[in-house]
């Protein structure tokens, strides 16, 4: 079988053609890179329009595979037809932002007041609402690698740089590497956990080391240093519990979205929120508001959050995801994988078993029709990651394809 993506390279004339069309250097560079992510969604519609959609094992694509609750549905046909339908605030509707103040308030018990909490379109939107918001050119930020390809992008986008610092080899924070990489620009960090792409769940005491390490960074350089919290999968952690940040440090800028829990990462809800005792916190709320509007969001859809301010509950029951997971598990093991367990999200993060793992993943999309994300898109190379959010049928059917793939490189 010829693969779409193993010939992404070698397509000719592709620099002259973005020469002609005017486009902007960076993006020019951006778009010959490419993202594995895209390139195998891609080769994976290619893939299953060629051969049929049960012939294709795509796990490239993190796409929630539930269907979102009957109480979102109901209060999304009555949304629907109540209208109006025109402009709102920018920070979002008073009573969603007061429905996420209380769901965040109690999950963290922490003071967060609906006056700090902005709406934003989906948790992508919103990171790039608090950099533009807290960037100067040249400041930097810290990624933890393997870290979400796009946070990259999200910082560049505002001349920001980023500064990456490799996790522990079990995927925890490094305090030491974060310590080095901490210099008098660094202006933040970015914190995923759950963590795409490796599932890891980071413990209190971890978040607790890295808020005392950046508070002596604040007192040494004389500047503010924000954590950016991101966690979309919040509610999909199994048998952990996730850490408490604004009991770790003062400065957070907690990100997420509706997305992955509710099944709803079409419709781009997300939402920004800052803990009552932050110093800056009335500031960097404006500063939000304003981005949401210059940037172009404008405001978050706004049927999707008179949905979600109608609904009585806003948690999820993650046995669905729970379920794949321990499928997952099972059937990588059993092949001679390794890994660590995933306690979150719907990622796992094996090694390769060869060094390049972009051959590996290369060859068992060209031999076995199976999609898998080279870990050098994540900026971890040696690893690949797949999602468990697809069906139990698809995970089930990959059993012998996943035994099979890793017996072409040990035997």
């Amino acid at each position: 079988m010829e693969s779409g993506f193993a010939k992404e390279d070698e397509q000719t004339g592709r620099r002259d053609r973005f020469k002609v069309a005017g486009l902007s250097k960076e993006v020019t560079e951006n778009l010959q890179k490419g993202s594995w992510i895209r390139k195998l969604f891609d080769e994976g519609a290619r893939l299953k329009k060629e051969y049929g959609a049960d012939k294709v094992f795509d796990f490239s694509i993190g796409n929630p595979v539930t269907e979102p609750p009957e109480a979102f549905k109901k209060a999304l046909c009555e949304a629907a037809s109540a209208g109006p339908h025109g402009y709102i605030q920018n920070q979002g509707l008073p009573e969603a932002r007061e429905k996420v103040a209380r769901f965040l308030s109690k999950r963290f018990k922490a003071d967060i007041s609906s006056k700090h909490v902005v709406m934003t379109v989906g948790a992508g939107g919103g990171l790039n609402v608090a950099l533009k918001s807290m960037l100067n050119p040249g400041e930097e930020v810290i990624l933890l690698a393997p870290y979400f390809a796009e946070y990259k992008v999200y910082i560049e986008n505002y001349r920001g740089k980023p500064v990456i610092c490799p996790l522990t080899d079990t995927f925890e924070i490094d305090i030491e590497a974060v310590r080095k990489a901490i210099t008098p620009q660094t202006k933040g960090l970015i914190l995923n956990t759950p963590h795409n792409p490796t599932g890891t769940v980071l413990s209190q005491n971890n978040i607790n080391e890295l808020g005392a390490l950046l508070k002596e960074a604040e007192e040494k350089h004389g500047q503010s240093i924000y954590i950016l919290f991101d966690e979309p999968y919040s509610q999909l952690i199994y048998g952990e519990e996730q850490a408490n940040p604004f009991q770790a440090y003062h400065r957070v800028i907690l990100v997420s979205s509706f997305s992955k829990d509710l099944g709803i990462a079409g419709e781009r809800l997300g939402y920004i929120g800052l803990d009552g005792q932050m110093p800056e916190r009335d500031l960097l709320t404006d500063a939000f508001v304003y981005c949401n509007r210059t940037l172009g969001f404008v405001n978050a859809p706004v049927m999707m959050q008179r949905t979600v301010a109608e609904m009585d509950d806003l948690t999820i029951d993650a046995a669905p995801y729970r379920e794949r997971r321990d499928l997952i598990v099972d059937i990588l093991t059993e092949a001679g994988f390794d890994f660590e367990m995933p306690k979150g999200g719907f990622f796992v993060f094996p090694k390769s078993p060869i060094e390049d793992e972009v051959e590996f993943c290369m060859h068992a999309a060209q031999k076995y029709k199976l999609l898998i994300v080279p870990g050098s898109g994540f900026g971890r190379s040696g690893y690949f990651r797949l999602s468990f959010s697809v069906s139990l049928e698809q995970i089930k059917n990959s059993r012998e394809i996943f035994a099979a793939l890793y017996q072409d490189f040990v035997s």
